[in-house]
C-alpha cells in the first residue's frame, strides 16, 4: 500500500509551481472496479485519487494503474461539486457529483477510510455549513470548525453519572435561580438525575437555602461498583423541584437504566438518614425554571406534609417502616425487624394490586414491578431531600456559608462577563494581528523577488559583459598559427555568450552594450571571410603545382590523384570558428562556403580531367577488322585469322586467365576498357567519400545539430539558445545541401567523353563498363551516398541504350548472313563467332552475377541464339522435296553447326548458356538419326526394306500369315540372307565410309580452312560411331525378328554384330 501510495505521488502529485511549491498534495486513494460497458468485457480496475491543491481547493481524480507501474488521470472534480455520498454496502459507495457514479471497491476498511478522509476534506473545503447527503455515513466535523458542536461534543459525557468523589465544577445558587434563571442554565448545564416522578410534583420542598450540596454515606449494603447512587441536592424551591423532577420523569431511558442499581440502596438510605459524608458525586440539574419563591416559615411549616403522593393506606404503611428503621439499632433485633418488614411489605404489596387476578395470571408482572420500582426511586429522593434539609435547618451557619457563596457567584458571573468581553476584544485584535502577518508575508515574498530579481541582473549584466581584452584579440589575433586559432575561439565564446545572452531582452541596461558587440561580431566575421577565401585558393594552387595534382611517382604504372590530406588538415583547425560564423552569421556563413565549394571545384576539375586523361592513354585499341567483324558474313582474310576466333578442339581458357594475361600487359599500356574504367572509378568514389566526409564535418552540413555550444562546452542554457537561434535562410539551406553538385558538377559532361571516346576503340567492351557501374552504384548505396548514385546512374541509362543497340546490330547481322551465304556446308560465320563473342563478354562479367548487367546479358543471349539457329534452318533449308541429296545437305549443315556450338559453349560454363546447348543437342540428335537413315538406303535398303515390311505385317496380323505371303515367306528370308554375307556387309560398309566422308569433307577441302579440317575430322568421327552403333542394334534387331517370327528352321544372318564392328572400325578417316 505504502509503495503504490508513492508511485502515486511520483505520477500525479509531483508538479510544482512557480513557487517551487506542489500544485496538489495527495491525501487518500481507493482501488475501485467500474463496469466496462458492452465494448469494455467486464469490470476494469480504477483508482480514485483525493487530493488537496496549494490554494486550499480540493480534488478527486479517476486514475488508472499503466503497464509500467505509474498512474495516469483520466477524469478530475472539484471537490466542492460534491453534493451526496451513498454507502448501500461495505465493498461499494456511490458518489453524487454532476451525476452519480456508483463503484465496487476491494476493501472494506480501506473504503471506510476513504470516505472519512473524503468527508473531512469537504468539510475543511467547502466549510462546515455546506449542503451534503449523507446516506449510510457518519458526518466527521472538523475540531474547532463550530464552536456550538464542540461544546455539545464535550458535554455529551455528562449525562452519565460522574465518577465517585470528583466534585462538579458546575454549581447553581437556589436564591439566584429566580433572579438569573435562563443566564444560569445556561452556564450550568448539568444533566438531570434520573429519577422520575408520575405525577410531576415533589413530595417535600426544599430550604430557601438549600443550594449547598450534602454527602450521604454509602450504602451498607452490596453496591454497585460501576454506577454510584447519585445524591441530589434539594431544589431551593418546591414549584422548582417539582419541574425539574417532571422533567427528568420524561426521559424512558434512564431510569430503566439506573434503577438495578438504586433499588439495593432503598433500605439502607433510609436506616442512614442522618447527615454523613457520601462518596457519589454531584449533579447539578439541567434546567431551572423561574417560579415564584415561597416564604422559608412556610416551608418549615410543611414539614411534616407526606413525602409521597401515594393513597394513605400505602403511605402508613412507609411511615411504619421509616419509624421502624429509625429505632432499630445495629445488629439488634434483626428477626423482629425482618418479620416486621415481611409484613409490612405484604401489606404494600395489597396496596400495589400485586395480588390482583392479572398480577397472579402473570398478566402484567412486569408493569407492576416498573410502577414498584418508580415509586420507591421517588419516595427514596423525597426522604433524602428531607434529612438534607432537617441537617441544614439545625445548622445556623449555614446560610452564611450560602451567603458568601452567592457573593462568590456572583463575582464569578462579572468576571464572566468581563471575560467575554475580552474575548471580544481579544479575537478583534486576533483579526488585526493576521492582517499583520499577510502583510508581513506579502512583504517578505516581496522583498525576496527583488533580491532574486537584483542578483539576476546583476548576473545577466556580468554575462553580457565581455572582456577588452577579448574583443582586442577578436580583432588583431593572427589567423594562421594554430595557437593563435585556440585564443580566438576562447576570445570567441566571451562575445558568444554576451549575445546569445542578450537575444531575448530588451532591458535599456543591456541594448547599448550588446549593439557594440554586434558590431565587434561582424567585424570579426568579415575577417574570417577574407582570410579564408585568400587561403583556400592558395592551397588548391599548392596542391595542382605543376602536375595537375597528379602523382609524380606513382607506386606503379596506374596513374593516381594526390590525395587531399594536407588542405583537410590545415582547413579543420577552423571548424570552431566556422561553428561561430553559422550561428552568429548566417549571411557571411554562406558566402563562405559558396567560396570553398567554388576553390574545391577547379581543383577537383583540374585532377580529374587530368585523371581521366592518363587512363583513356592505357586503354587498348582494337584492330579495325576486328572491331568491324561481327555476326556479318566474315571477309576471307578475318576467315582464316586464328587469333580472333576460337577454334574446336582446344582448351577453353577461362576469364580469369585472360583477365590475368591482359592485366601483365598494362606495364605495355594495353589494357582493356572496362578494366581501365574500373581503376578510375575506384579513386573518383574515394575523392567523392573523403570530399563529402570533410564538407560535412568542416562546414558542419549534417543533421547532427552540433552548435558552438556544444563545441565549446558552455552551459545548457546556450546551448538551448543557440538550437533556437540557428535559422537559415532558403537560399542557404539550397546551398549546402547541394554541395557535391557544386563541387563536382563537372564531372557528368567529362565522364560522358572519356565513356565515348574509350568505348570507341572496342565497343565490346560495355558490358564491363555497365558492370562497374552497378557495382559502385550499390556500393554508393549501402554507404548512403546520392551524389553517386545520380552521377553513375545517369551514364548506365545511356550505355543501356547503347547496349540495346548493340545486340539490335548483332541480330541484323546473322539476317544478313542468311540472305546472303551461297554456302551450303560447313559451320556459318556467326556461329562461330559466337563463342568468340560470348567470351569476350563473359571476361567482363567476373563476379557480376547479382548485378542487372548480368540479366541483360542473358537475354541478349537467348535473342542471339534464337536467331542463329532460326537463320541455319533457313540456310538449310531443301531447295527440292523428296531429294536425298537435298536431304542430305539440310543434315549435314545442321549436324556440323549444332556440334561446333555444343563443343564451343559446353567448355564455357555458363549457366545462362546450358539451355541453348541443349536446345543444340536436341537438333543434333534428331538431324544424325534422320541422316543415318538416309544414307543406309543405298547399302542396305533391300534387307532394311523387307525387316520394314515384316515388322507391319507382324503387327498387323499373325505370324502363320507369314507363310501365305511370298514376299515375307521362308524361301524370301533365304534369299535375302544370302544376299548379305559377311563378305557384302564389309563391302557396303567401306561404300557408306567414302560416301560420308565426302560429306563432311569435300566443301571444307575446297576452302583450305584448317580449322574447319579439324573440325571435319571431329565431326566425320562422331557421325561414323553413330552409324556403326545404329547399324549393329538393326543387325540384332533383324536376328531378334527371325528366332521370333520364324521359329527354328535353321535360317539366320550371313553375318553377326562383331563383324560388323570390326568392318566399321577398320575404316581411318584423315589420312
Amino acid at each position: 500500500m505504502a509503495d503504490q501510495r508513492q508511485r502515486i505521488i511520483a505520477s500525479v502529485f509531483s508538479r510544482r509551481n512557480a513557487e517551487g511549491n506542489l500544485e496538489e498534495t495527495y491525501v487518500s486513494h481507493i482501488k475501485i472496479w467500474e463496469d466496462g460497458g458492452a465494448e469494455g468485457g467486464g469490470r476494469k480496475p480504477r483508482y480514485i485519487l483525493l487530493s488537496q491543491a496549494s490554494n486550499g481547493s480540493g480534488f478527486l481524480h479517476k486514475s488508472k494503474l499503466n503497464t509500467n507501474g505509474t498512474f495516469s488521470v483520466g477524469k478530475t472534480w472539484r471537490l466542492a461539486e460534491l453534493r451526496a455520498i451513498q454507502v448501500p454496502d461495505p465493498s461499494s459507495f456511490n458518489l453524487t457529483l454532476s451525476r452519480t457514479y456508483k463503484w465496487q471497491t476491494e476493501n472494506r476498511e480501506d473504503q471506510q477510510g476513504f470516505i472519512e478522509a473524503l468527508v473531512r476534506l469537504f468539510r475543511t473545503v467547502a466549510g462546515p455549513q455546506a449542503p451534503l447527503q449523507l446516506d449510510g455515513v457518519q458526518d466527521f466535523d472538523i475540531p474547532g470548525a463550530n464552536g456550538q458542536n464542540a461544546q455539545r461534543t464535550t458535554r455529551r459525557p455528562g449525562r452519565s453519572s460522574p465518577a465517585p468523589g470528583r466534585p462538579n465544577p458546575a454549581r447553581t445558587q437556589p436564591s439566584r435561580v429566580a433572579q438569573n434563571n435562563s443566564e444560569t442554565s445556561q452556564r450550568v448545564p448539568s444533566p438531570v438525575p434520573n429519577t422520575q416522578v408520575r405525577n410531576g410534583a415533589m413530595s417535600r420542598s426544599g430550604s430557601p437555602n438549600g443550594s449547598t450540596r450534602e454527602r450521604v454515606p454509602p450504602p451498607i449494603s452490596v453496591p454497585h461498583p460501576s454506577a454510584p447512587i447519585p445524591v441530589r441536592r434539594p431544589s431551593g424551591q418546591t414549584n422548582g423541584s417539582s419541574v425539574r423532577t417532571a422533567s427528568n420523569s420524561l426521559d424512558p431511558s434512564r431510569a430503566p437504566q439506573e434503577s438495578p442499581v438504586n433499588r439495593p440502596s432503598v433500605p439502607n438510605r433510609v436506616n442512614n438518614a442522618s447527615p454523613a459524608p457520601s462518596s457519589t458525586s454531584r449533579t447539578a440539574p439541567s434546567r431551572v425554571e423561574n417560579v415564584p419563591s415561597t416564604d422559608t416559615n412556610a416551608i418549615r411549616r410543611e414539614q411534616n406534609a407526606r413525602i409521597s403522593y401515594f393513597d394513605p393506606s400505602n403511605q402508613a404503611t412507609l411511615d411504619r417502616l421509616i419509624l421502624s428503621s429509625e429505632a432499630q439499632a445495629e445488629g439488634e433485633g434483626d428477626e423482629e425487624t425482618a418479620q416486621a418488614t415481611l409484613i409490612n411489605v405484604e401489606e404494600m404489596i395489597e396496596g400495589y394490586e400485586w395480588a390482583s387476578d392479572d398480577v397472579l395470571g402473570r398478566k402484567m408482572t412486569r408493569g407492576a414491578v416498573d410502577m414498584i420500582e418508580a415509586r420507591l426511586l421517588d419516595e427514596l429522593m423525597a426522604l433524602e431531600k428531607a434529612n438534607i434539609h432537617s441537617f441544614l435547618e439545625s445548622d445556623d451557619r449555614v446560610g452564611v456559608v450560602m451567603k458568601f457563596m452567592d457573593d462568590a457567584l456572583a463575582e464569578l458571573d462579572n468576571m464572566d462577563g468581563l471575560i467575554s468581553t475580552y474575548k471580544i476584544h481579544l479575537n478583534a485584535v486576533g483579526d488585526d494581528i493576521l492582517y499583520i502577518q499577510s502583510q508581513n508575508r506579502g512583504l517578505q515574498v516581496q522583498n525576496q523577488n527583488q533580491r532574486a530579481l537584483l542578483a539576476e541582473l546583476q548576473n545577466l549584466l556580468r554575462t553580457v559583459h565581455v572582456d577588452k581584452e577579448a574583443l582586442a584579440t577578436l580583432t588583431q589575433e593572427s589567423l594562421d598559427k594554430s595557437q593563435s586559432i585556440t585564443r580566438l575561439e576562447g576570445a570567441a565564446v566571451q562575445l558568444y555568450k554576451a549575445l546569445q545572452a542578450g537575444r531575448d531582452t530588451d532591458m535599456a541596461a543591456t541594448m547599448e552594450r550588446l549593439q557594440e558587440y554586434q558590431t565587434y561580431n561582424a567585424q570579426f566575421c568579415k575577417r574570417v571571410f577574407d582570410f579564408l577565401s585568400i587561403m583556400f585558393v592558395a592551397r588548391s594552387q599548392m596542391l595542382l603545382g605543376d602536375t595537375s595534382g597528379m602523382s609524380k611517382s606513382p607506386p606503379g604504372p596506374r596513374p593516381t590523384a594526390l590525395p587531399h590530406t594536407e588542405i583537410e588538415a590545415y582547413l579543420s583547425r577552423y571548424g570552431g570558428i566556422m561553428l561561430y560564423l553559422r550561428e552568429m552569421e548566417p549571411t557571411i556563413y554562406s558566402k563562405l562556403c559558396a567560396a570553398y565549394f567554388s576553390s574545391a571545384s577547379g581543383l577537383h576539375s583540374t585532377q580529374m580531367k587530368a585523371l581521366l586523361s592518363a587512363h583513356l592513354d592505357l586503354v587498348k585499341k582494337v584492330a579495325d577488322d576486328e572491331l568491324e567483324q561481327g555476326f556479318g558474313a566474315a571477309s576471307a582474310p578475318s576467315a582464316s585469322k586464328g587469333a580472333a576466333i576460337r577454334r574446336a578442339g582446344t582448351i577453353m581458357r577461362s576469364p580469369i586467365e585472360s583477365r590475368q594475361r591482359e592485366r601483365e600487359k598494362l606495364a605495355n599500356g594495353e589494357m582493356r576498357v572496362s578494366d581501365v574504367f574500373g581503376l578510375f572509378l575506384e579513386q573518383l568514389a574515394n575523392l567523392i567519400y573523403r570530399e563529402d566526409e570533410f564538407v560535412s564535418d568542416f562546414l558542419q552540413i549534417n543533421d547532427a545539430g552540433f552548435t558552438y555550444a556544444d563545441y565549446m562546452g558552455l552551459d545548457n542554457y546556450f546551448r538551448r539558445q543557440a538550437t533556437r537561434s540557428i535559422v537559415f535562410s532558403q537560399a542557404t539551406t539550397k546551398l549546402i545541401r547541394g554541395a557535391l553538385d557544386l563541387i563536382f558538377g563537372f564531372l557528368p559532361a567529362e565522364l560522358k567523353n572519356w565513356l565515348d571516346a574509350a568505348l570507341a576503340k572496342d565497343s565490346m567492351e560495355i558490358v564491363g563498363v555497365m558492370a562497374y557501374l552497378e557495382r559502385y552504384m550499390v556500393e554508393a548505396e549501402e554507404r548512403g551516398n546520392p551524389f553517386i548514385i545520380n552521377l553513375l546512374e545517369k551514364q548506365h541509362t545511356r550505355l543501356r541504350l547503347v547496349f540495346d543497340r548493340h545486340v539490335t546490330e548483332q541480330l541484323q547481322g546473322i539476317e544478313r548472313t542468311k540472305l546472303s551465304s551461297k554456302k551450303r556446308r560447313g559451320v556459318v560465320h556467326f556461329v562461330k563467332h559466337f563463342s568468340a563473342y560470348s567470351s569476350r563478354i563473359e571476361a567482363q562479367l567476373v563476379g557480376a552475377s547479382n548485378l542487372e548487367i548480368r540479366t541483360n546479358v542473358d537475354a541478349a543471349y537467348e535473342k542471339i541464339v534464337q536467331s542463329m539457329f532460326d537463320s541455319l534452318k533457313q540456310i538449310a533449308k531443301l531447295e527440292g522435296e523428296g531429294e536425298d541429296k537435298g536431304q542430305l545437305n539440310y543434315h549435314v549443315i545442321l549436324i556440323e553447326n549444332m556440334q561446333y556450338f555444343i563443343s564451343e559453349i559446353s567448355q564455357m560454363d555458363v549457366p545462362s548458356l546450358n539451355g541453348s546447348t541443349r536446345r543444340a543437342q536436341s537438333i543434333y540428335d534428331e538431324n544424325l538419326a534422320a541422316y543415318i537413315k538416309i544414307v543406309f538406303r543405298r547399302p542396305f535398303g533391300k534387307i532394311t526394306d523387307f525387316f520394314d515390311g515384316l515388322d507391319r505385317i507382324a503387327k498387323d496380323g499373325s505370324p502363320a500369315d507369314l507363310s501365305s505371303n511370298s514376299n515375307f515367306n521362308k524361301s524370301a528370308l533365304k534369299k535375302i540372307v544370302k544376299d548379305y554375307t559377311a563378305k557384302d556387309i564389309r563391302k557396303h560398309v567401306d561404300v557408306l565410309a567414302k560416301r560420308v566422308e565426302k560429306h563432311f569433307t569435300d566443301a571444307e577441302k575446297a576452302s583450305a580452312d584448317d580449322a574447319n579440317g579439324v573440325l571435319s575430322g571431329k565431326v566425320l568421327i562422331g557421325v561414323w560411331n553413330s552409324c556403326e552403333e545404329e547399324f549393329v542394334k538393326l543387325t540384332e534387331t533383324w536376328s531378334s525378328r527371325i528366332t521370333m517370327l520364324y521359329g527354328d528352321i535353321g535360317v539366320t544372318l550371313e553375318y553377326t554384330t562383331a563383324e560388323v564392328e570390326s568392318a566399321f572400325r577398320k575404316q581411318k578417316f584423315g589420312s
